[in-house]
């Protein structure tokens, strides 16, 4: 046991892996919950936002192309461990915009809707603010 604590409580190479989810129900979950008032997904026919530009978040498209399915489904949990620094990210106390739903999503559901994000691979040139100077930062460590 001393060995395991002594490479972080976890056995060298460990690895966690989010298990696979069915991006159909994620899709119709990301519908459900109306995410798209936040977040635009080009190519996606979700009703329009007519949201407040202060509380819309990054735009979707392609991001899972880009991000591993552990990150998304970070940011689902606890959006505020990596912060996106830029108009539309953060709120006037510095914290994420984003709600977490560590406590109204089921497992099954967070899957689901890890699957789905993972499946927008097509388009996202622009996302994070491809154009503007936008940093990241984390609140507290990886270990």
């Amino acid at each position: 046991m001393e060995e395991l604590h002594r490479h972080g409580g976890v056995p060298r190479g460990w690895k966690f892996t989010v298990p696979p989810g069915d991006a159909a129900k994620g899709r119709q979950l990301f519908q459900d919950l109306e995410c798209y008032k936040c977040h635009a997904i080009k190519g996606e026919s979700f009703p329009p936002s007519g949201g407040d530009p202060k509380t819309v978040g990054p735009d979707l498209t392609g991001m899972g192309a880009r991000h591993p399915a552990e990150y998304l489904a970070e940011s689902i949990l606890a959006p505020n461990h990596v912060i996106v620094e830029g108009p539309g990210y953060t709120g006037p106390d510095g914290l994420s915009i984003m709600p977490s739903f560590a406590d109204s999503l089921s497992l099954t559901q967070w899957l689901d809707l890890v699957a789905y994000l993972k499946s927008l691979t097509a388009g996202g040139g622009d996302h994070h603010g491809a154009h503007e100077v936008v940093r990241e930062r984390m609140l507290g460590d990886y270990k």
